[in-house]
């Protein structure tokens, strides 16, 4: 983990208060927040769901990621009983549309391809 001193704290927080990309990636950026998001949005909005769908991170990582999904507004957290089961807040919602741009420019330029084809093999 890098050290942040206080001068590359307040930089970051003036990058992030004066730019809106900068601002949206401090929300939605990670590797997994976008996947949640998605997920969530198209109905797996329970823990066992979510796991097993995202099944390349971490217990710990998509804890963290689905707390500071429920912090920042995103999504919000419902425990019914005994059971909990997350969903999108309207702020959540209004990113399903740019999300789904997303993954069709992900098809249309076969992205992923070219990702997987680019890594080493072992």
């Amino acid at each position: 983990m890098r050290k942040t001193t206080s001068i590359n704290r307040r930089n970051e927080v003036e990058h992030i208060a004066t730019c809106p990309l900068a601002a949206a990636m401090a929300v939605i950026g990670g590797r997994w927040k976008p996947m949640i998001l998605w997920y969530v949005g198209h109905g797996l909005d329970r823990w066992a769901s979510l796991r097993a769908a995202i099944s390349g991170a971490s217990d710990k990582m998509l804890w963290q990621h689905l707390r500071e999904l429920e912090r920042d507004g995103l999504l919000l957290r419902v425990v019914e009983g005994r059971r909990v089961r997350y969903e999108m807040t309207a702020l959540g919602r209004s990113l399903q549309g740019p999300l789904a741009e997303i993954e069709a420019w992900s098809r249309a330029s076969r992205i992923g391809e070219r990702v997987v084809g680019n890594m080493p093999r072992h």
